[in-house]
């Protein structure tokens, strides 16, 4: 029988839904082991300085946007997590490289959540959570990768 080594890359998603000040410092993350394909788009703006001594655009950067997508399977173990997406609740997110690895961490809200419901794979939902201001004790601050 051939080897079914698995293939791609082992990316996790965690969450908690402490938030704190870096988000890296938060309770303890758990693992949506239901995620797949985890993405984070890192972007900065760009603002033209440009004056009147030169012919071509200068730009310098701005501010920076963060996003984190994925697509979970529905199950009962991800239930409370989807669950906490929908209801919109202010959680700690966090894109590693692997479990308790290098990665972006983010106090954040979901933003986007789209169902689908395949004939093979059962319920799916993808998700996108962006940055959010948070206040009062234990408030989560800028993203951070650490």
């Amino acid at each position: 029988m051939p080897d079914l080594t698995p293939t791609g890359f082992d990316g996790v998603l965690q969450y908690s839904a402490t938030v704190a000040d870096p988000p890296n410092t938060a309770a303890a993350l758990v693992s949506v082991g239901e995620a797949r394909d985890v993405n984070c788009t890192i972007a900065v703006d760009k603002t033209e300085v440009t004056d009147r001594r030169s012919r071509f655009k200068r730009y310098c950067p701005s501010m920076i946007d963060v996003e984190i997508t994925t697509t979970v399977t529905y199950t009962a173990s991800s239930k409370e997590f989807i669950e906490r997406c929908l209801a919109r609740e202010v959680m700690t997110i966090a894109c590693l490289h692997y479990s308790a690895g290098e990665g972006m961490y983010i106090t954040a809200q979901c933003f986007t959540a789209d169902l689908a419901e395949p004939l093979s794979d059962g319920m799916t939902i993808a998700l996108t959570f962006a940055p959010v201001s948070q206040s009062g004790s234990g408030a989560g601050g800028d993203p951070v990768w650490v």
